[in-house]
């Protein structure tokens, strides 16, 4: 089963990070955010909502290093954090987000299985070392696509390899910042 949780607001716009029910344990894709910086508060007005980050989890996925997605990382201490090696080399969130106290990064290159049913797939565009992750349901495959695009239609217009790997899966998938998941499809 997955979970949808409004994380974050950025410009307005909602920020949703994912929780997965697996045997092993509640696996959180993405974290939000807990605070805020001058600096992004200026350009971006960010609205963290740290209430609805869930905390009884034993893994977490970052699709990538910007500051909607691992603005929340610092809550999970000693909790391995799955990140593609290129991401965690370039992180676009600010330095302290990234780099914490018994921050646990689990690093990967390329396609990985975290448990039995929850992969990761490479996806770059929006970042180099984006990824998003695959997931193993009764029903079929799920994709938590983080921001592989922003937008369906964006998603549709297979601009960049990431947006055309998930198109070629032709699954349900979740996108950052769209209320529900959706079959994407090629539009262009």
């Amino acid at each position: 089963m997955i979970h949808q949780h409004l994380v974050a607001t950025v410009k307005g716009f909602p920020v949703y990070a994912h929780t997965i029910d697996h045997p092993a344990g509640l696996v959180l894709v993405d974290t939000g955010m807990i605070d805020s910086t001058p600096e992004l508060d200026e350009e971006w007005d960010p609205v963290p909502m740290p209430e609805n980050i869930p905390r009884d989890v034993v893994w977490v996925i970052n699709t990538h290093l910007d500051f909607d997605h691992c603005g929340g990382n610092r809550l999970f201490p000693g909790v391995p954090i799955h990140v593609q090696r290129l991401e965690l080399e370039h992180p676009r969130g600010p330095h302290e987000w990234v780099h914490f106290e018994g921050a646990t990064y689990v690093v990967h290159d390329g396609e990985a299985e975290v448990v039995p049913g929850i992969r990761l797939l490479p996806t770059p565009g929006h970042s180099p070392g984006h990824q998003s992750v695959l997931v193993d349901t009764p029903e079929g495959l799920v994709v938590l696509g983080g921001d592989v695009a922003y937008t369906f239609r964006e998603l549709g217009s297979g601009t960049t390899e990431g947006q055309r790997r998930i198109l070629a899966l032709g699954a349900s998938t979740w996108l950052a910042h769209a209320e529900r998941p959706h079959v994407p499809r090629l539009t262009s």
